[in-house]
């Protein structure tokens, strides 16, 4: 998964190997067997500091390396959380997508339902063919008031 970073178990087995060392409690027993603490060993029973510039050394070199493994697990931790905060924006815009899309076919979908069914409602109103129930009913005409013509009063008059 991460090619360029060290193998996990070695560098579980120095962090091991590490705290084992430091962590002699004060009678000698081994690690765990009772509360120890980083300095108070076998060779230092009474938690004073040391003056021996070769064994500070030591113990700021194996603390550098103890830091620059919490280092480069929280680099892996963070990677590992932006890389799923990226597929959870991924996903969320993929279902906003399809959502768009559900909600356009519908859209185009019930536009083209009216658009047939004016089509038939026009044709409907045009065509002789339809039938006598889908007609729509004839307003009747009312019946003209006849006037005279003027016409016909001077034809009365002339002969």
């Amino acid at each position: 998964m991460f090619a360029g970073m060290p193998d996990f178990n070695q560098s579980l087995e120095m962090m091991k190997t590490m705290w084992g060392n430091m962590s002699a409690n004060a009678d000698g027993s081994p690690a765990g067997a009772g509360f120890s603490m980083p300095g108070v060993g076998a060779s230092n029973p009474f938690g004073m500091p040391t003056m021996d510039v070769e064994e500070l050394d030591k113990r700021i070199q194996e603390l550098k390396n103890v830091e620059n493994w919490l280092n480069l697990n929280l680099n892996v931790l963070k990677t590992t959380i932006q890389g799923l905060e990226v597929q959870r924006a991924t996903l969320g815009a993929l279902q906003a997508f399809s959502e768009s899309i559900k909600t356009a076919d519908m859209m185009n979908s019930m536009a083209q339902s009216m658009t047939q069914a004016m089509s038939a409602m026009s044709e409907g109103a045009t065509s002789p063919t339809t039938s006598p129930a889908t007609k729509p009913a004839r307003k009747t005409a009312k019946p003209r008031q006849s006037k005279a013509r003027a016409s016909t009063s001077r034809r009365a008059k002339g002969n």
